[in-house]
């Protein structure tokens, strides 16, 4: 494809990607999901193989494998917890 053709797709796919962002404070993630979106997006007789909104769906469903749960935390927050009372337990004995 020509550089016009790339620009173009380019700017729908930042365009396209910049509607739906909704994390505030994140331009650089916002920026991979723009690459990604504009690197997976495949144009076949001029239509896309898949549309955008699931390439965004996809880039973030990738990047959430590593996020923490509301359980994550609580457990998190348990364990820390049970661990400052073990500590002030040995303190006092």
């Amino acid at each position: 494809m020509s550089n016009i053709v790339n620009d173009i797709i380019m700017d729908n796919c930042r365009e396209s990607v910049s509607r739906m962002w909704v994390m505030e404070g994140r331009p650089d993630l916002e920026n991979d999901c723009i690459a990604y979106v504009y690197e997976h997006v495949h144009h076949e007789n001029n239509h896309p193989s898949k549309q955008m909104y699931e390439l965004v769906i996809e880039f973030l469903s990738q990047h959430c494998t590593q996020a923490l749960s509301t359980d994550d935390l609580k457990q998190m927050a348990n364990e820390s917890l049970n661990a400052q009372r073990n500590h002030y337990t040995r303190e006092e004995s």
